[in-house]
């Protein structure tokens, strides 16, 4: 069993990809205590991509797009295409 307990992992940004659910779904299923973790996490950013359970494979460039804007800045140009 893995045992989180560095307080510091509620500062870490997290990118919630809502495949199947909108976002606004996700905020409540949080709020009402189904992922205490993500409810303790300080940057959360949500978004609606409607392709699914597996978008790796129904939408995989939109993914990819959704995945690479997450990231911080010199991270993107370095996975960006030319």
């Amino acid at each position: 069993m893995v045992r989180l307990t560095d307080e510091r992992r509620f500062g870490v940004p997290v990118a919630l990809v809502c495949p199947e659910f909108t976002p606004a779904r996700a905020k409540e299923w949080i709020a009402a205590g189904d992922s205490p973790e993500l409810a303790r996490a300080r940057h959360v950013t949500y978004t609606d991509l409607d392709s699914g359970h597996w978008p790796m494979f129904t939408r995989p460039r939109a993914f990819a797009r959704v995945l690479a804007d997450a990231c911080p800045p010199a991270v993107q140009s370095a996975v960006t295409p030319q």
